[in-house]
């Protein structure tokens, strides 16, 4: 699968913005379908590994 760097997003912009991503990630929702329910911190860790 290709990451958000390879669509051509660019390091400073992804991870400026992730944050603001988790919290959204996190208000609409959709964690909660999950088994283990992730904080925001985690999905942001997340956000981490998948730009790489």
């Amino acid at each position: 699968m290709p990451t958000p760097q390879a669509h051509g997003i660019d390091n400073d912009d992804w991870f400026r913005l992730s944050p603001l991503m988790a919290e959204q990630a996190f208000a609409s929702g959709s964690p909660a379908n999950n088994p283990v329910v992730p904080t925001v911190d985690e999905i942001q860790d997340l956000y981490a590994q998948i730009y790489a």
